[in-house]
């Protein structure tokens, strides 16, 4: 059997195996620019050892939106733990941006997608 880490050092967070799972029921350009988005946005959140966070996203893929939602906790003393990921419909994700819990992308990051879309765009 194959040992595959599950812990990114270089991004500071953790990745649960439901977390994980999720990509690969995904087509994999998808699953790429879900991957993206949250390895460039997520920010570091207070530590709670009671209840978990969930954060809106949405990616473009193949001229559409795609929205999602991210389940991440931290606790006390620990690294961000991502730990499940689904696909929400468009109200789900208003709904989650009225309640301030999205992903907020930044200028930064938004330049390197550009770069990133270049690169891995289909013909």
């Amino acid at each position: 059997m194959e040992y595959i880490p599950k812990f990114i050092k270089d991004k500071g967070y953790d990745m649960e195996e439901e977390f994980m799972d999720f990509f690969h029921e995904l087509d994999p350009y998808l699953a790429f620019c879900i991957a993206s988005h949250i390895d460039e946005n997520v920010v570091d959140i207070e530590p709670n050892e009671n209840i978990t966070t969930i954060l809106g996203g949405v990616v473009q893929h193949e001229g559409e939106a795609i929205c999602f939602a991210l389940e991440l906790m931290r606790l006390p003393g620990m690294v961000v733990n991502l730990t499940d990921l689904t696909l929400i419909s468009m109200d789900e994700y208003l709904d989650l941006i009225n309640l301030n819990s999205y992903i907020k992308s930044n200028e930064r990051s938004f330049k390197k997608k550009k770069n990133i879309k270049t690169l891995y765009s289909r013909p």
